[in-house]
């Protein structure tokens, strides 16, 4: 945590000739023993020592009083931002394979739900747009603010035969924005995620595809899905085993700058879209929190008034 005004942290120095102040005004032992008739009467009228009742409120207040002077010196500290310049493009395999139900209730439903999931985990207005590939690419959903769009998209997706990893890749690169407005050749933050089953056996190759993408300066972020058990065959075509590229998924996040994550279930395939969403959509700036500390303050400072006032008031 840093500090706009880090001398205003001398004030705390104040803090331990409080702590001597209450010390000094606590009551003291009698220096005179006195004689009383009935020791078991006046053991109950004094009642069982109840230290946490007798320094809790001054505890409360003494703390009060140092967040208080911390707030003076107008302290600083990471606080996530929503990125409103941040623009995402799923691409998604939709090939037949993602019929294979090694995750249940199948690959392709998880894959929706948790596409789902990531939409609706990002802040308004971050720019999101939706592309699928079996065969070919298709540009599903372009770029939008509005999420409710990307989120029936999503819910339209259907399967197809082969899979075209570079041609996803490179549909979800054309979406992007080519700059961004009165800044000629820069970017805004913009990224890939990609989600596959397979291996690519038709069109562009994936690696030219990444290679041409981190040229962009755009990261992708590749998932894969499916287990070594799950299997699906028809009379058309044969795919048993975990089935993706894990290989070239790496090869296509390392190339680019983005991280490679693999999905055996659909609750790690949520969470990864979550963590994902989190990490694309928002960003981390250094926010002064002089305000909260203040409230926390005065949060303390009311339960030390309540406690001694509920307290002083009731025979203990």
């Amino acid at each position: 945590m840093n500090f706009a005004w880090p001398w205003a942290l001398a004030l705390l120095a104040l803090l331990p000739l409080l702590v001597w102040r209450y010390r000094a005004g606590l009551p003291r032992p009698a220096r005179a023993a006195a004689i009383h008739p009935d020791l078991a009467l006046l053991a109950r009228a004094q009642g069982r020592p109840r230290p946490l009742r007798r320094h809790l409120p001054a505890a409360l207040y003494l703390g009060a009083v140092g967040l208080a002077l911390l707030a003076l010196g107008r302290p600083q500290a990471p606080w996530p931002l929503p990125d409103n310049r941040t623009a995402i493009m799923l691409v998604v395999d939709v090939s037949r394979s993602m019929e294979a139900r090694d995750i249940e209730p199948s690959r392709f439903v998880a894959a929706q739900r948790a596409a789902r999931t990531f939409v609706k985990s990002l802040p308004a207005g971050t720019r999101v747009g939706l592309a699928s590939f079996a065969g070919s690419a298709l540009l599903n959903a372009p770029l939008t603010s509005r999420h409710a769009t990307v989120l029936e998209a999503i819910d339209g997706l259907s399967l197809g035969y082969s899979t075209a990893i570079g041609d996803g890749l490179l549909e979800g690169l054309k979406a992007l924005p080519a700059s961004v407005p009165g800044s000629p050749g820069e970017r805004p933050s913009a990224a890939i995620v990609l989600l596959s089953d397979g291996r690519s056996n038709n069109g562009a190759d994936p690696l030219q595809a990444a290679d041409q993408i981190r040229r962009a300066g755009i990261k992708v972020y590749t998932v894969g899905l499916g287990t070594e058990r799950g299997s699906l065959r028809s009379n058309r075509w044969n795919t048993s085993g975990r089935g993706f590229d894990e290989t070239t998924l790496r090869q296509i996040a390392t190339t680019t700058g983005g991280r490679y994550y693999e999905a055996r279930s659909a609750g790690e395939l949520n969470t990864v879209y979550q963590q994902m969403g989190r990490s694309l959509a928002w960003r981390v700036e250094q926010r002064e929190v002089s305000g909260l500390v203040a409230a926390l303050a005065g949060l303390l400072l009311l339960g030390s008034l309540g406690l001694s006032e509920r307290w002083a008031r009731r025979l203990l």
